[in-house]
This record gives structure tokens, C-alpha cells and sequence, in this order.
């Protein structure tokens, strides 16, 4: 489940959705079965009949449209996947350039209200396996690994689009990312301002806070989070010894296991952009859209994850800006030289 805060999408914990039994019975079976036919002679593609079906009845019923249902969701899954032209989109699938950013914007609002349970903060079973890999990758006790990135936009409409301006001088948004060792994001922020340091953005997200207020409730007694030297260093929240110069084996040893467990979220963020390219730079202007938009796209990530589908990595990530300083949590210290001397 999904809350906006100014403008911002925030995953927070709740229910998982209810499919509507009324609107169920509605949802043609024969739109189905076209729906299949299209995507059918398409290995690794089933988590799109995913998506059509389970928004398929929602989408009908708000929308009204004559375009066929996977004709305008194909048209949206194309367009984040690729950074062709909206006009360019338009013309593949025989629909307007105006309709196109009109289901788009739908098509991502329905993602993110009826598909949010695909990411979820790792409990359980779920829990358990994250733990297990960052345990092979070197980094034991860990639930998930976290860092930012950098959503290119263009300049947005609203009160203060220079704070968007980040430091290499281009628009952006901040995504804050969480996700386990199999890549899968257990969390996600999206929208905060791209001159916003990383710190700031994680204090501000729902992690953030309930680290701060009730951390029990997501970080089990003596796991951890790992993130890089833009984070806070925390009892739950472990980030590399800042490197003086002086730093003893131990130390050094510390911070490469740290690093080699912390880059499934680098690796993450990679897949991210390599499968839903729009990201390389969105077109919109509105926040709340761009929000919905990013966030929608991380959805959609771990759904290509489940269906078992393979995508390169494309290493290029945008990393968010890591150099403020932060102030030493005594508790946090003597956690991490704890788990240093055990390396």
C-alpha cells in the first residue's frame, strides 16, 4: 500500500489488495483470453498478463475507452521501456500523442494502487533468504541493502524548480531504494528534491522514520540494514568506516565486505533503468506524477523478477550525492566494531 506525501509516493506497510469480486464478475473472459493470445508467443512475459488481468477490470471501468485493453497497456509498458517519443509511441500502437500521456499517467496510478504488494519489506521466509545471500555475498545478518539514485526529469512546475537542480547541474528527483539480495526492492521513495543529500531523503522516507520511532518492528535484534557513507551510522543501519588513513586490517576488511554485500542495491538500481528506460530522463513535469511514475516502474521490476526474467545489468546508475558528514550513535559504533572483529 502506498501513501503521497507532498507530492511524494512512500511505500508504507498495510493489507494487500482485495481484488473486487464485483468488478471481477464484470471483467470479460474473452478480454482475457485476447489479452493471452498477444503475449502468449512471448517467453518471460506471463507478469504482463499479470498486470492487464489485475487491472484490466479497474482500468475498464474508470477509462470508458474503445482502444483494447492490451493495446493501452502495451502502449504503457513500450513507452517506460523505451525513450522513444510519446508522438513515435503514438504512431506504433495507431492511437494520439495525448492519449498516450493520458494512460500512461492512468496506466502508472493503477500499478501502484492494485500491484503494490509485489514490494514489501522482507519478513519470514522472505527474511530468511535475504539474510542467507548477503551471508554468501560475505555481510551476515543482513535484511536488505540501501542506497539513492538519481531520476533525471526536466524542469518541473512547481514552487521552487532550482532545488531540483542537483549538483552535476541537471533536474532530478531522488529514489531511495531498499532491496534484498535477490535484487527485489523491499521498499521504495520517490521525489524529494535532486540538490537533497541522500541522508536527508532516508530520514524523511518510512523507514526513516520508524527506525527512528519503533526499529523492532522492521530490523529484528542484531540485523542490520548496509548502505554506503551517505547514511547514518546506526545499531540498525551498518556504513563503511570513514577511511582517515589509519584504518587497521580489521577495519579495511570491514569495509570491503560491507561494499562487495552493499552493490546488489547499485546492481538494482541498473536493472531498474536497463528494463524501463524512460527513466534514463521522464518527461513530466508534475512530481506527484513523476512519483507515481518511478514508483510504478519498481513494481513492474519485481514482477520481471518473479516471472524469473533475465535482464543485463546496465552499470550506469546516477548515484546521489554522499559527502555531508554525519554524527557518531555510540550504540551504532560499538555494533559495528562488534561485527568488525569478527572479520
Amino acid at each position: 500500500m502506498y501513501c503521497m506525501e507532498n507530492g511524494m509516493m512512500n511505500t508504507v506497510c498495510g493489507d494487500p489488495f482485495q481484488r473486487s469480486n464485483n468488478l471481477w464478475k464484470k471483467w470479460s473472459h474473452s478480454t482475457v483470453l485476447q489479452t493471452s493470445k498477444v503475449i502468449s508467443d512471448c517467453p518471460g512475459d506471463m507478469w504482463k498478463y499479470d498486470v492487464m488481468t489485475t487491472i484490466g477490470p479497474f482500468y475498464w471501468n474508470r477509462q470508458h475507452s474503445k482502444v483494447p485493453l492490451q493495446n493501452s497497456v502495451l502502449a504503457c509498458l513500450w513507452t517506460l521501456s523505451n525513450q522513444e517519443s510519446y508522438r513515435g509511441v503514438a504512431d506504433r500502437f495507431n492511437i494520439t500523442k495525448s492519449t498516450v500521456c493520458l494512460y500512461l499517467h492512468e496506466f502508472c496510478s493503477l500499478v501502484t494502487t492494485y500491484l503494490s504488494h509485489h514490494i514489501s519489506w522482507p519478513t519470514g521466509q522472505a527474511l530468511h533468504n535475504s539474510e542467507l545471500g548477503f551471508r554468501a555475498a560475505g555481510f551476515p545478518n543482513t535484511v536488505c541493502a540501501v542506497d539513492g539514485c538519481h531520476i533525471p526529469i526536466v524542469k518541473p512546475h512547481c514552487e521552487n524548480p532550482v532545488a531540483y537542480i542537483n549538483r552535476k547541474q541537471f533536474y532530478s528527483v531522488v529514489l531511495t531504494g531498499f532491496c534484498d539480495s535477490k535484487r527485489r526492492f523491499c521498499h521504495v521513495n520517490v521525489g524529494h528534491p535532486g540538490s537533497w543529500h541522500d541522508a536527508r531523503a532516508f530520514r524523511l522516507s518510512a523507514v526513516g522514520r520508524l527506525l527512528d520511532e519503533d526499529p523492532q518492528s522492521l530490523v529484528p535484534e542484531g540485523m542490520h540494514i548496509i548502505g554506503d557513507s551517505a547514511y547514518p551510522l546506526l545499531p540498525q543501519l551498518m556504513r563503511p568506516y570513514r577511511d582517515n588513513g589509519h584504518l587497521t586490517a580489521r577495519q579495511r576488511r570491514f569495509n570491503q565486505k560491507l561494499n562487495v554485500a552493499r552493490v546488489v542495491i547499485e546492481h538494482t538500481f541498473g536493472l531498474l533503468k536497463t528494463k524501463f528506460r524512460r527513466l534514463k530522463c521522464l518527461y513530466m513535469k508534475n512530481i506527484a506524477n513523476i512519483s507515481i511514475a518511478v514508483t510504478a516502474c519498481c513494481i513492474l521490476h519485481n514482477m520481471c523478477l518473479e516471472e524469473g526474467e533475465a535482464i543485463e545489468v546496465d552499470e550506469q546508475v546516477e548515484a546521489a550525492d554522499n559527502r555531508a558528514p554525519h554524527p557518531q550513535n555510540q550504540d551504532a559504533v560499538l555494533h559495528r566494531n562488534q561485527i568488525c572483529d569478527l572479520f
